[in-house]
């Protein structure tokens, strides 16, 4: 008899949709409508969210670091995350999953100011390394989980380079692993600060890197603070009014990362 009722409270679970401790399991976007979701402050993704999923409760926080505690802590039920971010979280917490739909296909740019005259320079540079296989290579290295090799380049192929065309002035996130943080010796490295560099290089200029909030890049931007700002910065019509950006240099996507055993697919 008590081997019928456990078997009749799994088969229950399982109709409910809800995990072993009674919380609901995700198998359709559809899953996530009421559910809490934390975002990174300033980012865009609760707007590309409210589009394919009704009356979600969005939370905001400032670091990476801060999104998982809370995930863990069951503070939220999911996490926003661009999908770079995302895959290199999940290998690096066993306890995590990325949910299988993605919520929205998303490009990246680095925003300048209106009529800046880096945009039309820049952009050639970064036509240059989609052509070469020079993108494709930076992208293996950062996505990859060899923590060992990441550094930025040491840029001295061109014997001519002495930086007398000024210096960019670099704004980004430090939470956004891998595409832009700050590593283990306190240096800044990620696989956009890798192509602004070697935007900058090719252009004779010097790079100068910023570090900041992601929801302080754009404001720095048009305070002059800074030149160019990146760090996942999606390329949207609403910031389009205010910016142009040099790129896409990365086409992915936004996706929902929750606790591993609320997945239900």
């Amino acid at each position: 008899m008590k081997k019928v009722i456990c078997c009749m409270a799994v088969l229950v679970l399982l109709l409910s949709g809800c995990s072993g401790d009674g919380k609901k399991t995700f198998s359709t976007l559809s899953d996530f409508e009421g559910q809490r979701v934390g975002s990174l402050t300033g980012a865009v993704f609760g707007q590309f969210i409210d589009r394919v999923i009704p009356n979600v409760k969005h939370s905001n926080f400032n670091t990476l670091s801060d999104q998982v505690a809370a995930l863990k802590a069951g503070k939220v039920d999911a996490l926003a995350l661009d999908k770079p971010v995302a895959e290199l979280l999940v290998a690096q917490q066993g306890d995590l999953s990325i949910f299988p739909d993605k919520v929205a296909d998303d490009r990246y740019g680095f925003a300048v100011s209106k009529n800046s005259q880096l945009l039309e320079q820049a952009n050639g540079v970064l036509e240059k390394l989609k052509e070469n296989g020079t993108l494709a290579e930076i992208g293996s290295l950062w996505f990859s989980a060899d923590e060992t090799k990441k550094a930025l380049p040491n840029l001295d192929y061109k014997p001519d380079f002495d930086g007398s065309a000024g210096t960019i002035k670099y704004g980004f996130d430090t939470s956004t692993v891998p595409m832009s943080y700050v590593g283990g010796d306190g240096q800044p490295v990620g696989f956009d600060l890798d192509i602004i560099s070697r935007i900058a290089y090719e252009l004779n200029m010097k790079i100068e890197f910023v570090p900041m909030n992601f929801d302080a890049l754009l404001a720095s931007l048009a305070s002059g603070k800074v030149d160019v700002v990146g760090g996942c910065m999606s390329i949207t019509e609403e910031r389009q009014k205010t910016v142009d950006f040099i790129g896409p240099y990365y086409e992915g996507g936004i996706v929902l990362v929750v606790n591993k055993d609320r997945l239900g697919r």
